[in-house]
């Protein structure tokens, strides 16, 4: 059982966290958390693991126990044997290289003998289908397939309560629905599950209680029934995601013609890495400024690496990219690209959020105010003197966004810019994309997030599991099944 009574906790320097937390979490339960990005989800999953208040310093009210433990009085490795997490960046969890070494490890770290280890792995890998990653390295998975290996590595471990930090993110739909599976199943062993999520449509018949929080509060706890006879309207205004994906409108915007707009054209482009086969070959198409291009395809087909690959981090084998008519290099390419990458810790480096927006744009005598504006926007006013690792993931998100907006760059490519977001703030992040494109800019993306996409591709760059890509006009599909690539 899981108690939070009367219970908050405060982060020594930011001063954010929860306040007043009373829930209860009985046993064989499926909690879903849910509410703005920053209302205290993930504080409240720390609590759960033993992260806080080990990890993270702050001030605790009240109490919180999990299985009887009190977390004031017990070590982060006194929950281990019982508690199993996985992060919203899995990259966080992982020890060793390989596939093969990962999901057994949590096992091996609680001394269980090899023998179960072993049968542990068999069991896993065949009913979550990780077969074809088994023998692969962590480092040359994408980031849906590490999230997958995390989840499994839990799953491994034999927990007895599994506590999930946006498992979605960066899942496809084949793996968003793995994953349903994998909650299914865990709901039909008496697993004790409690998940922070913002996308909703795939828990909608297995969560047992939906708690909705704000501002570090619990504002409302939903039962499964309620939950899921919630209207659109009733989510839309109280800044939740939808429960059925059948109820987002889609649309394809019209391209605005934008004089003088760069253009990028791509020639037989093809592409594998050394001692491997193609992983997609003789791709060639054009577009230019006013485009918001989608790059679709399933966890590990390799939209990633086009990205890289057209901004020039990655050498293609074979193939010509042209901007204005004229070679690029891939110096030139770099210079002309910005990139909102999915791991956003790795993007920020200053030490505070002012100081990121400021990088590089010192000669600008209106960068100030310009800065002030693209703050206000993104809902981060604030946090300008806070440090980037004192935000929460969906914050961190709008300010990676808010840099690309500053950037000045024509050519900008965006990975999953949604991951971590809830539905104001998912709104936010596309209209913005669509108002760069509106001044001029090429922008690609790359997500797995449905409702992001009501309203947003004008062209396709569809990667098969075959290797071959293909370039259309998004007003050539069917507005619903813009991102249906499976099937």
């Amino acid at each position: 059982m899981i108690r939070f009574e009367h219970f908050g906790f405060t982060y020594e320097n930011s001063g954010l966290g929860v306040k007043d937390i009373d829930l209860t979490v009985r046993p064989g339960e499926l909690i879903v958390l849910t509410g703005p990005s920053g209302c205290g989800k993930t504080t409240l999953t720390r609590c759960i693991n033993g992260l806080i208040p080990d990890f993270y310093e702050g001030t605790i009210t009240g109490r919180c126990t999990v299985c009887g433990m009190d977390i004031t009085q017990q070590e982060t490795g006194d929950f281990s044997a019982k508690v199993g997490s996985v992060f919203q960046d899995p990259r966080s969890q992982f020890f060793t290289m390989q596939v093969r070494t990962e999901l057994p490890f949590p096992g091996e770290n609680l001394g269980l003998p090899r023998k179960t280890l072993q049968s542990d792995l068999q069991k896993t890998v065949s009913e979550l289908s990780l077969q074809p990653l088994l023998d692969r390295s962590i480092f040359a998975l994408s980031s849906g397939e590490k999230q997958k290996i995390a989840t499994a590595s839990v799953y491994a471990a034999g927990v007895e309560i599994y506590v999930l930090d946006e498992p979605s993110a960066n899942l496809d739909r084949d793996g968003t629905e793995q994953l349903r599976q994998l909650l299914e199943k865990l709901k039909g062993q008496g697993k004790t599950v409690v998940i922070s999520e913002h996308k909703l449509y795939y828990l909608r018949d297995l969560a047992d209680r939906v708690v909705w929080m704000r501002d570090g509060r619990i504002r409302r706890v939903f039962s499964g029934a309620e939950f899921a006879a919630l209207s659109p309207q009733f989510l839309t205004e109280h800044g939740l995601r939808q429960t059925e994906l059948s109820k987002v409108p889609h649309s394809v915007p019209k391209v605005k013609a934008v004089p003088d707009a760069v253009r990028l054209e791509v020639f037989g482009l093809s592409f594998h890495y050394p001692g491997g086969n193609p992983l997609w070959q003789n791709v060639s198409f054009s577009c230019r400024g006013g485009e918001i291009v989608g790059i679709v395809g399933k966890n590990g087909a390799g939209k990633t690496t086009i990205c890289r690959v057209l901004m020039g981090l990655e050498k293609p084998s074979a193939g010509i990219i042209q901007l204005n008519g004229n070679g690029a290099s891939k110096r030139q390419r770099r210079k002309a690209t910005f990139s909102v990458v999915q791991d956003v810790d790795y993007q920020l480096i200053a030490g505070s959020v002012a100081e990121e927006l400021r990088m590089g744009h010192e000669r600008d005598p209106d960068m100030e105010e310009k800065i002030r504006q693209v703050l206000n926007r993104f809902s981060l006013g604030d946090y300008a003197d806070s440090h980037p690792t004192e935000l929460s993931g969906g914050q961190k998100q709008r300010l990676s966004i808010a840099l690309a907006c500053l950037s000045g760059k024509k050519i900008l490519f965006f990975d999953e810019p949604t991951s971590g977001l809830d539905a104001a703030n998912m709104a936010l992040v596309r209209s913005s994309i669509v108002h760069l494109a509106e001044s001029g800019c090429l922008c690609f993306v790359i997500t797995h997030d449905d409702e992001f996409t009501a309203g947003l591709f004008t062209s396709l760059l569809t990667i098969g599991q075959d290797g071959t890509i293909r370039y259309q006009n998004a007003a050539e599909q069917d507005p619903n099944q813009l991102i249906q690539y499976d099937q």
